[in-house]
């Protein structure tokens, strides 16, 4: 209350309550009209005081202020962090559910997801390491898929990691069908289509009715991979100078430079069974 008093509307009430007491002195001398000014003038200093005494009695102390600013702070960077949880736990879930898809067609699947954790800078082939190993129940010779389709194969394992050699080295070899024509050939990776991303479909019949733009998917035949994996789409036909034979160029549906998030296929229905042909 001692800040009112030393307030310069409160200076102005005093000032003006003097001010109305001589007016009431003279006001037979110079009527009514002054007065009625001098008590309107009064109003207005009483109002501004009453403000003034509202507005002291609302305000928090600097201190009080800044830890209130604080806590906020707190709580906003609480609901960022929750909101980011549940963005990656929502983008993970959406990833993850087309595998229980695959699942769900074929209960023999067991799936371990795993992240890409290193890069081998010297492959040529763009092999990779991923953060899942022996303790995960994973073994070399484990197809690697992805959301989008087959990414490779598990070449070697230790208790905590993996290495994967991709689609796109010529070690690796998978039976291929086009979906549409029906038509069979290998997939493997080819030095001359390799760092561009692409691999091949090799040994395909003469007079085979493949496309541009089927799509390609394994066959399950020799137990390394399942059937019906999606690998890519053809991209175009072409002839080898060498022994004269047709294959097509794939194009992997991922893009096996930068995959991040891949799945580990630990058991399946066929899995290390040789055959010759399709069951």
């Amino acid at each position: 209350m001692r800040e009112i008093f030393r307030t310069k509307s409160f200076k102005i009430l005093i000032i003006t309550v003097v001010v109305l007491a001589l007016c009431t002195i003279s006001s037979t001398a110079f009527g009514t009209n002054i007065i009625s000014s001098a008590v309107g003038y009064i109003t207005t200093g009483m109002q501004r005081v009453s403000a003034t005494v509202t507005e002291n009695n609302g305000k928090k102390s600097y201190s009080e202020l800044l830890a209130e600013n604080e806590e906020l702070k707190k709580e906003i960077a609480t609901l960022r962090t929750q909101l980011a949880d549940y963005s990656d736990t929502k983008v993970e879930n959406a990833r993850l559910w087309k595998f229980y898809g695959l699942k769900k067609s074929d209960d023999s699947y067991d799936f371990v997801p795993s992240t890409v954790i290193r890069r081998d800078s010297q492959s040529k082939f763009y092999s990779f390491t991923i953060d899942r190993g022996t303790s995960d129940n994973i073994n070399v010779n484990d197809p690697v898929i992805s959301e989008n389709g087959l990414v490779g194969y598990v070449n070697s394992v230790s208790r905590n990691h993996s290495t994967v050699t991709t689609i796109l080295s010529p070690d690796l070899s998978a039976g291929g069908f086009d979906v549409k024509s029906k038509d069979k050939g290998l997939i493997s990776g080819d030095p001359e289509y390799s760092d561009k991303g692409l691999v091949t479909f090799k040994k395909l019949e003469e007079n085979n009715k493949i496309k541009v733009g089927d799509q390609i998917s394994t066959t399950g035949v020799g137990g390394v991979y399942p059937k019906n994996i999606s690998i890519g789409k053809v991209k175009e036909i072409k002839y080898n100078d060498f022994d004269t034979s047709l294959y097509a160029v794939v194009e992997p549906y991922e893009n096996i430079k930068t995959v991040s998030d891949v799945v580990v296929i630990t058991s399946f229905k066929g899995q290390g069974e040789v055959s010759a042909k399709e069951d």
